[in-house]
C-alpha cells in the first residue's frame, strides 16, 4: 500500500481546530519582539491563588498527676509552741566542774597577812587551801599550777591537770610550798589557755587565782611593777574568758588590799575580776583577803557557787533568749537579778543557779534536770520564709549615730551568697540589732 505524506504544520492546525484553540499566534497581553529580533516584554505575572486553612492543633495530652508529698518529720516542741533543737537530762548527780588553782608563791607569801597577824601568808593559804579541797572533794576537779618556776621570773606551769581523783597529790603540793621570786602572773595564766583540762566543753571550767601582789615579770624583772607586766596579765584573763574559762581572783594581805599601801593597786585587780567574769556585787570586785578567816571565806564562797549549780550546754544553744529549764518536771523560771532561778552566759556558754533553785541541787532534791532550747530560725509571717543565722552573712554595719542622735552608718544587711538574697533586719521579727535576747525578753518571747 502507498503511503501517504502531510506536512507536520498541517496536522498540528488540524488538531487545535478541532479543540477549538487558536493557532500559534501570540497569547493576549504578550508581547511581540522588535524587527531587530528582540523578545517582546514580559506579560504581568496572574494573581496567587488563597493559601488553604491550616488544621486545628491536635488536644495536648492529660498531664501526670503529681506525687503525694512525704510525710514530714515529727517536730519537738517547747513552751509556747518553739520548735526545740537541742535538749539536755541531767541526773541527780549532775556535772562536776574543772577548777584550776594558780597559786602565786612569790618571796612576798613569806610576810605576814596583816599587821595584826604575825604569821606568814604561805601558811595562811595552805590552811585556806586545805578547808577547800576538803569541801569540793567529789565535787570539784581540781588542778594546780605555783608559780614563779625555778627562777625569779619563770611562768608557772600546770603540775596537775584537773581530774576527779587529785585532791591527796595537790594537797601533797601545797604543803611543799616554798616563797620565792617575782610574780610572773601574765605570762602563767597564758600558759593555762591552751591546756587540755581547761577546754572541756563537757563541764565548766575555771581558774582561781591567789595572789599577794601586783605583777611584776618579765618586764619587771620580778622586782618592779608596771604598765606592760599588768597589761598582760589583764590580756591572759581576756583570752581565757574567750575561751569559755572564767576566773575568780583573790587578792592575799593588806600590802595589796588596802586603799592606803604604795604597794596596792585595786583598780587593776577590779579589771581582773570584772575580765575574768566572775566579779561582786559593790565597789571591791574582787575577793579581798586580809586574815585566814577571809582567806577561807572566799574560798569556800568560791566552792559554793560552782559545786551542783553550773552547767556547761551541749549543744550550744542556737538561740540564747530560748532556754527552758525544769527539775522533775515543773518549769523553773529565770532570774537576771540571781535571787532564786537560772540564768545562762552565753559567753561562756554556762547556765548557772542561783538562790533556792541552787539549794535543791546542793541538797540531792532534784532527780532530773531538762533543759530544751530552741532553734535560730527568723520567720517573717507575711512572706513566709524562714531564715538560719548561720546562712547569713554580715553584709553591712550597724549605723553608730551621732553625737546629736542622728543616724551614722550604713544600715545593715544580711546576704545570703548562695541564693543572692539580701534582708533587713527592721523585717526579721527576734532579730533586732538594738536589743539582746540574753537581757532582754521584748527582743525574743521566751
Amino acid at each position: 500500500m502507498k503511503k501517504l505524506h502531510f506536512p507536520l504544520a498541517l496536522v498540528l492546525a488540524a488538531l487545535l481546530a478541532l479543540f477549538g484553540l487558536p493557532a500559534c499566534g501570540p497569547e493576549e497581553g504578550a508581547g511581540t519582539g522588535d524587527d531587530l529580533g528582540n523578545p517582546g516584554d514580559t506579560g504581568d505575572p496572574g494573581d496567587p491563588g488563597d493559601p488553604g486553612d491550616p488544621g486545628d492543633p491536635g488536644d495536648p495530652g492529660d498531664p501526670g498527676d503529681p506525687g503525694d508529698p512525704g510525710d514530714p518529720g515529727d517536730v519537738d516542741l517547747g513552751p509556747g509552741g518553739e520548735e526545740i533543737c537541742g535538749a539536755m537530762q541531767i541526773g541527780a548527780d549532775g556535772v562536776m566542774p574543772n577548777m584550776m588553782l594558780a597559786v602565786d608563791k612569790s618571796g612576798s607569801m613569806d610576810y605576814p597577812i596583816s599587821s595584826t597577824n604575825p604569821g606568814r601568808k604561805v601558811d595562811d593559804l595552805k590552811a585556806a587551801l586545805d578547808m577547800l579541797l576538803g569541801l569540793g572533794e567529789g565535787e570539784i576537779r581540781f588542778g594546780w599550777m605555783q608559780y614563779p618556776g625555778n627562777d625569779r621570773c619563770e611562768p608557772g606551769m600546770v603540775s596537775i591537770p584537773c581530774g576527779d581523783d587529785t585532791v591527796s597529790e595537790i594537797r601533797a603540793l601545797a604543803d611543799r610550798l616554798n616563797p620565792g621570786g617575782g610574780t610572773p602572773t601574765g605570762d602563767s595564766l597564758s600558759n593555762l589557755a591552751d591546756h587540755p583540762s581547761l577546754n572541756d566543753e563537757a563541764r565548766a571550767n575555771y581558774v582561781v587565782l591567789l595572789t599577794d601582789g601586783v605583777p611584776t615579770c618579765p618586764n619587771g624583772n620580778g622586782q618592779a611593777t608596771n604598765p606592760a607586766d599588768k597589761a598582760l596579765t589583764i590580756t591572759a584573763i581576756q583570752e581565757l574568758y574567750q575561751r569559755r574559762i572564767q576566773t575568780f581572783v583573790i587578792g592575799i594581805g593588806e600590802e595589796l588590799n588596802d586603799p592606803e599601801k604604795e604597794s596596792n593597786d585595786p583598780d587593776l585587780l577590779n579589771q581582773m575580776a570584772i575580765e575574768g567574769g566572775r566579779p561582786l556585787d559593790g565597789a571591791v570586785k574582787y575577793f579581798a583577803a586580809n586574815s585566814r578567816e577571809e582567806l577561807e571565806t572566799a574560798l569556800e564562797n568560791i566552792g559554793n557557787m560552782v559545786i551542783g549549780c553550773t552547767f556547761t550546754l551541749n549543744p550550744l544553744p542556737q538561740d540564747p533568749g530560748s532556754i527552758w529549764v525544769s527539775f522533775d518536771g515543773d518549769w523553773i523560771g529565770r532570774d537576771r537579778d540571781h535571787v532564786n532561778g537560772w540564768d545562762y552566759d552565753r559567753n561562756v556558754n554556762q547556765l548557772d543557779f542561783y538562790g533556792p533553785a541552787c539549794d535543791r541541787l546542793r541538797a540531792g532534791l532534784v532527780s532530773s534536770m531538762d533543759i530544751l532550747m530552741g532553734c535560730a530560725t527568723y520567720q517573717d509571717p507575711e512572706e513566709g520564709w524562714n531564715i538560719d543565722p548561720g546562712d547569713m552573712n554580715n553584709g553591712g554595719d550597724v549605723g553608730g549615730g551621732g553625737d546629736d542622735g542622728s543616724g551614722g552608718g550604713d544600715e545593715e544587711e544580711f546576704v545570703d551568697p548562695d541564693d543572692g538574697w539580701n534582708v533587713n533586719p527592721d523585717d526579721m521579727p527576734g532579730l533586732n540589732q538594738q536589743c539582746d535576747p540574753a537581757v532582754d525578753d521584748t527582743c525574743r518571747p521566751q
